[in-house]
């Protein structure tokens, strides 16, 4: 198994290759976990992989928080084990079950009103949906239990490919719930929530960009990385878990740079395209971090942006615009006279 194949970040997964960085099978099954471009299958028989091929390891006491557990390869056997079992229930049609589809969409999602009683007839139906509207980005299926709480649901490839399944109620964890955890929560989707050392080739004002995030509208500036401090990265191998794989970055927001850290730093990738719009003074910002430009000519550089911004609301302001027509009709009649 290659690795690699599993990173989100083609920079990132190059760079690692590079240097000859080598990841032990906690360290890979992290990797698999934060895939977004994996199926779940695909996750599960990586898994398999793992047991198989890498050499099995133990986890000290306190390490990651958790109780000394003797072998590795143990705990991704529950994982998987916990894992079908969600993927069982959630294909498995019940008499007390419905079925019911979202499309989800760049910042939003839409549930169906219809309700189906299995898996395949709400997965066709969101299929079909999906083929209509190009502004659909995913898909999710859930199993609902009518005066309940309860449900189990898959994230959903709009080529049909389930990629990820949650539950919440349904489904109680076993003796081994604490191994089962390990990498996440149990119950929802198996979630890599341990720190671990994954080099990256990006420097102080490099302009990146994470395409599966979208809460800092994509692109940043770097600021710096968690790793870019010896002594909180030591401490963090030691017991730090994935809220504290960070990166400080800026980004723009209505027109201002506003700073805030991304979370998962290795889905990190060079921005390679044009920037539009009021993102443009990112691509200022970068260099004038990186010693490429001057104080004064990136202030310039912000206030051409902001008047290019006013002149493009002008220009399709519809009253002005108006305005504008009605004032050239009557010069050119006035002419005409």
């Amino acid at each position: 198994m290659n690795i690699y194949d599993f990173f989100n970040s083609p920079d990132v997964a190059e760079y690692c290759q590079s240097i000859g960085k080598s990841f032990n099978a906690l360290e890979s099954a992290v990797m698999v976990v934060q895939s977004r471009l994996r199926t779940l299958a695909e996750k599960h028989a990586a898994f398999k992989t793992i047991i198989a091929e890498y050499p099995d390891m133990e986890i000290l006491p306190g390490k990651y928080k958790r109780k000394h557990i003797k072998s590795f390869h143990k705990v991704l056997k529950s994982i998987l084990a916990y894992e079908e079992r969600k993927l069982e229930k959630l294909l498995t049609p019940e008499a007390d079950a419905i079925y019911q589809a979202s499309m989800e969409y760049a910042d939003s999602s839409d549930y169906s009103d219809k309700l189906f009683t299995s898996y395949e007839r709400a997965l066709s139906y969101a299929l079909e949906l999906s083929k209509e509207n190009e502004n659909i980005l995913g898909l999710k299926i859930y199993k609902h239990y009518p005066d309940s709480e309860n449900w189990v649901g898959a994230g959903v490839s709009l080529s049909g490919e389930i990629m990820e399944v949650r539950q919440t109620g349904v489904l109680p964890m076993e003796d081994d719930d604490e191994e089962v955890c390990l990498l996440g929560s149990g119950p929802g989707i198996v979630e890599a929530n341990i720190y671990i050392d994954v080099p990256v080739p990006f420097k102080h004002g490099d302009l990146v960009e994470d395409v599966f995030d979208n809460n800092y509208g994509n692109v940043y500036v770097l600021k710096d990385i968690c790793r870019d401090n010896p002594k909180r990265h030591a401490e963090m191998l030691e017991g730090g878990d994935l809220m504290d794989m960070t990166a400080a970055i800026f980004y723009e927001r209505e027109g201002t740079v506003r700073c805030e850290c991304m979370h998962f730093y290795p889905n990190l990738q060079y921005c390679r395209r044009e920037l539009e719009g009021e993102k443009r003074i990112l691509k200022y910002l970068s260099h004038f971090l990186k010693r490429k430009m001057c104080v004064c000519s990136l202030l310039k550089f912000q206030k051409y942006l902001f008047a290019d911004k006013i002149l493009n609301e002008l220009k399709h302001d519809p009253d002005l615009n108006y305005e504008f027509d009605e004032l050239k009709d009557s010069l050119l009649r006035g002419k005409l006279e």
